[in-house]
């Protein structure tokens, strides 16, 4: 059957009507295309010198086309193929099609791909400089005592506290700047009572340091500077709870001791109260020349009633005394048997209204067990003297009203008084009461003194003492002192409280298990951290962050005091048995805190680079100085000079070292009897020379104090003075002499060469026996050489290049003088064969090099010795 062309295009469009896919391009092979098609195939038949295929011819000649015509044609348009067309062609090749489409997707994968890159890069690096911003304006906040966090953190681990930047930690600034001068004497005073503090320490540690007595003089000479006299009673509070019970701190008898304490300053200064008033008030008071006990609390009664205006009229008086008010005086300033004798001799009277009481009274005074609280008022109604339902609800005796006794407890410490002394003598309450009398405890007055917190005891934000003294009344020492280091006038009281409060055993610490924990709560504007048991009121307290904060406050040119108070991180504080804090071992917990002590001087000094002061120093005749660090080394726990040179010299100079301070870091390793670090040390820095001479570089990883210029003179006189002192030199290092000799005979030739001495330069850098320049070009010789580079130092390796092209430019130059010479001779021509032999033998050399230099190495030396053959 014969089709035409045309039947036959229409017959294969109808071949894809039923796709529907508008992904897949439809091929359009109209007439157009099949000519240029076939055109293109005669062309490379007619080119490969074949003729048409006779079914190709039959088919053509069916359709009227001329295969002869066809073929003249196409041979005469065979080079149009070799232009690109103006106008886009479309393949009709499904392979090409194909091959087209997958290489166009794996381009758009690729071009995918790197754009993905790049939004990954922008956006993490927009976060990195972020965090890095955050991160810095933080510290830099901190650092000035104006951060006021609130979220959680961690609190830092002893092991790694002092290597933290203790800036970051935050906290107050203390205002100990030199430009506030009104703080200086006030912080001189404090710090001397710390260095005497250490020193008793040290020369008897088996004694107790009179340390409230130094610090209660300390603030009492800075009355004018604090203007508060309250501040200087905190430190009569704190000597009534000195004693050997209150180091248990946690246990039942340390609460008691606790409470005990505070009841009896409460008493002591209402008594101080009491004849101040009298004292004032001389003839109101009416007391006469030596008063009796009783005498001076009529008086003072008389002082409250007629100048307060107040009548006695609702009070229980019998011959114009008030009675009970007068009794109650007496419990309040702790006159327990005149209390007593008083209420016996009164026995008539108050049994008028009261039968049971004094029967009551008298068993609960001497702790009886036969006491019983029988025969009670039972409404309010019978407690219309406030004095008398003070008393009552102070030893128990009956269920008192709220605000019976407003008028008798009228301040903070009369409120504190009453609580203290209910827990006081809670035993004896429940047993007056048969048992069914709640038992008041310590943690409940603290829980219920947390609640109220600071704005109820001060609301106008005038008296921060006052909340500050109720705190240490009812024995919560950390939030006290952490409460008063907000207030800025007494931050530095509030740093050596605490540290009188960790002397005595008081403070309680953080336990190592707690302190990689976070604590919801935590910032770092405070330096609490949470109780030691679910529930507990009492939390710890971050000392040795106050402490660390307080020393690097001090000035620059209190240092010393800087590393006494660093000395208080190792103050033995509560021992694990009695607080509950931890299994660990007291001596476990000791040498962690000794270790931070030791991570925290070594940070301070190497920020004030005050070594040879607090470390020692080896004088010109070879001596050590003791420095002045070492008397207190004991405290540290350190015993020997190899273990002081082990845990605070070598840490120092190995961190000097890598941070190129060469200067400290010789200094440091010197006096830890480290002479060969010295020398690995100055080899380092003596190849660094060389190598920034190489690459022309101008920076420098040696610090300030010692530039790279300096750094041959360092190392010539060290090495001189190793080698004069015998004790040394036994124990140096060959090598590390060999190298550190060869590093500087290097520089003296190179600096030979800068200043045009080629003779005195090849003379140098023949004597190092570093390269076969005697060889005459002796493979065997340039090989020996070759051996011994691989065993040499990574100063020498690493400047290789250098060197040699500093000798081949030696030889090249001595050369050409030779060569420019006017003379004629056999002295000179043997002269001139000597640096051919020699540039020679130092090219087979270079060859025979195992490790990597730079490309242009060899190129450079290559025209070098053309030149010079």
């Amino acid at each position: 059957m014969n089709l035409s062309l045309s039947t036959l295009l229409e017959e294969s469009k109808r071949l894809t009507t039923h796709l529907t896919s508008s992904e897949i391009p439809s091929v359009q092979r109209g007439l157009d295309l099949l000519e240029s098609e076939s055109r293109k195939l005669v062309a490379r038949s007619v080119r490969n010198g074949k003729a048409l295929d006779p079914r190709a011819q039959s088919m053509l000649a069916s359709s009227g086309v001329d295969t002869d015509e066809l073929t003249e044609n196409a041979a005469s348009a065979a080079l149009l193929s070799a232009f690109e067309m103006l106008q886009p062609t479309y393949d009709a090749n499904v392979e090409s099609f194909l091959g087209q489409q997958q290489e166009q997707s794996i381009i758009s994968a690729i071009e995918e791909s790197q754009l993905s890159t790049l939004d990954d890069f922008d956006r993490n690096m927009s976060l990195h400089m972020h965090n890095v911003w955050e991160d810095t304006q933080r510290r830099l906040f901190e650092e000035l005592g104006q951060y006021q966090a609130a979220e959680p953190r961690p609190f830092l681990d002893a092991t790694s506290l002092a290597d933290a930047s203790f800036a970051q930690q935050g906290g107050p600034a203390f205002g100990l700047s030199d430009g506030m001068k009104c703080t200086q004497p006030r912080v001189e005073r404090y710090a001397q009572v710390v260095r005497k503090l250490n020193d008793a320490r040290v020369s008897s540690p088996s004694q107790q340091y009179e340390l409230l007595a130094g610090l209660e003089k300390a603030t009492a000479d800075s009355s004018l500077e604090l203007k508060s006299k309250q501040i200087g009673q905190v430190w009569k509070l704190l000597a009534h709870y000195i004693a050997p019970s209150a180091s248990s701190g946690a246990t039942a008898e340390g609460d008691k001791r606790l409470v005990a304490g505070a009841c009896e300053y409460l008493e002591q200064t209402f008594i101080e109260h009491v004849d101040g008033r009298i004292a004032q008030y001389p003839h109101d008071a009416n007391v006469g020349g030596v008063p009796s006990v009783h005498r001076r609390m009529q008086g003072y009664l008389n002082i409250q009633f007629n100048r307060l205006g107040r009548s006695p009229r609702h009070l229980e008086v019998f011959g114009d005394e008030a009675i009970w008010a007068h009794m109650f005086l007496l419990y309040r300033c702790g006159y327990k048997q005149e209390l007593l004798a008083f209420v016996l001799d009164m026995e008539d009277v108050i049994s008028s209204s009261d039968p049971g009481f004094v029967s009551y009274l008298k068993a609960f005074l001497d702790g009886s067990p036969s006491l019983r609280s029988s025969d009670m008022p039972a409404t309010a109604a019978e407690f219309g003297d406030p004095y008398k339902a003070a008393l009552y609800r102070a030893v128990g005796r009956g269920n008192v009203p709220k605000r019976a006794d407003a008028e008798a407890i009228q301040t903070t410490e009369d409120y504190m008084w009453l609580g203290l002394a209910q827990i006081r003598d809670a035993d004896k309450i429940s047993a007056g009461t048969g048992g069914q009398r709640n038992r008041d405890t310590l943690g409940t007055l603290q829980a219920s003194m947390l609640k109220h917190g600071a704005a109820h005891f001060d609301p106008s934000g005038n008296s921060p003492l006052l909340y500050f003294r109720v705190l240490l009344f009812c024995g919560l020492f950390e939030n006290a002192i952490d409460y008063l280091l907000c207030v800025e006038r007494f931050q530095v009281e509030a740093v050596h409280m605490a540290i009188a409060l960790v002397y005595y055993k008081l403070l309680r610490l953080p336990t190592p298990s707690a302190a990689s924990e976070p604590v919801a709560g935590d910032s770092f504007s405070s330096y609490l951290v949470a109780g030691e048991t679910a529930g507990s009121v009492r939390g710890r307290f971050d000392f040795a962050r106050l402490i660390v904060l307080y020393a690097r406050a001090l000035p620059e040119a209190k240092a010393d005091d800087a590393i006494g108070y660093l000395l208080l991180l190792t103050l033995p504080d509560i021992l694990p048995p009695q607080s509950g804090f931890s299994t660990e071992p007291a001596s476990a917990m000791q040498a962690r805190k000794r270790s931070l002590c030791e991570q925290a001087i070594v940070r301070i000094l190497y920020e004030r680079q005050e070594y040879a002061h607090f470390l020692g120093d080896i004088q010109s005749d070879g001596t050590r100085k003791r420095g002045v660090l070492e008397r207190f080394l004991p405290l540290l726990g350190i015993t020997t000079s190899e273990q002081f040179s082990q845990t605070i010299i070598r840490r120092l100079a190995d961190r000097s070292r890598d941070e190129g301070r060469l200067a400290d870091t010789v200094l440091l390793y010197n006096l830890g009897e480290r002479y060969n670090t010295v020398l690995n040390v100055l080899c380092k820095q003596l190849g660094e020379v060389l190598h920034q001479r190489s690459t022309g570089s101008s920076a420098t990883t040696v610090d300030t104090a010692v530039g790279l210029e300096d750094v041959e003179g360092v190392a010539r006189a060290v090495l001189a003075h190793y080698r004069q002192r015998e004790h040394i030199a036994r124990v140096l290092d060959d090598r590390a002499v060999s190298t550190c000799s060869m590093l500087l005979a290097i520089i003296d030739f190179a600096n030979c060469h800068q200043r045009g001495a080629y003779e005195e330069a090849l003379e140098l850098i023949e004597s190092t026996n570093l390269l076969p320049l005697g060889a005459n070009g002796d493979v065997s010789a340039a090989t020996q050489h070759a051996e011994q580079v691989r065993v040499l130092d990574d100063a020498i390796t690493r400047n290789f290049s250098l060197i040699l092209l500093t000798t081949m430019d030696t030889l090249s130059r001595l050369y050409a003088g030779l060569k420019e010479s006017p003379y004629v001779d056999a002295v000179k021509q043997a002269n001139m064969q000597l640096m051919r032999r020699k540039a020679r033998g130092l090219m087979v050399f270079a060859g025979m090099i195992q490790f990597r230099m730079p490309s242009d190495t060899y190129a450079k030396l290559n025209r070098m010795d053309v030149f010079m053959n």
